[in-house]
């Protein structure tokens, strides 16, 4: 019979059983499952921390893309302005600088045509004061003697040889 009394169901066990667990159960829940809820509360407000820092933080990074392509496009567009700004520039200089050279170079022929002419003029008046000098002289020696065939083939001649001396 023996073997009945542990087969057997005793109450007061049973119910000290219950009363044991519902006791464990309350210091377990006091001391260890309350301790171990705020930590995860604890760890979930970190999360969720973490979550909206990370949120902010892409959304910022977002706002300054925005504000840097904006400055890239508004540098882009400024320095496309200022290279044709100096290209234009550098064309009313070349310009200017063509005119001022064809400029000189006209007034540089002008300058030459005139000393040219000038030259001209000074050399006829040297050749009709050459030829005036030499008519007179060959006038001189015309009235020095008489002039037959042969001495106005002389006076020809010498007259041909002093204008190529004087030269």
């Amino acid at each position: 019979m023996q073997f009945l009394d542990i087969i057997s169901v005793n109450i007061w066990d049973i119910l000290i059983s219950f009363a044991n667990l519902l006791i464990m159960f309350l210091i377990l829940k006091r001391v260890l499952f309350k301790p171990v809820q705020r930590m995860f509360e604890t760890r979930k407000k970190q999360v969720e921390g973490i979550y909206a820092e990370a949120d902010e933080s892409r959304s910022a990074a977002v706002s300054m893309k925005q504000e840097y392509e904006s400055k890239m496009a508004s540098a882009r567009a400024e320095a496309d302005g200022l290279v044709r700004s100096a290209v234009q520039t550098a064309q009313k200089r070349s310009d200017a600088i063509v005119a001022e050279a064809a400029s000189q170079a006209s007034h540089l022929k002008q300058k030459a045509e005139e000393e040219i002419a000038k030259e001209k003029r000074q050399m006829l008046q040297d050749v009709r004061g050459e030829i005036s000098d030499i008519a007179v002289s060959i006038a001189s020696k015309v009235v020095e003697r008489e002039i037959n065939a042969k001495d106005h083939q002389g006076f020809v001649d010498e007259f041909i040889r002093n204008v190529g001396d004087k030269q």
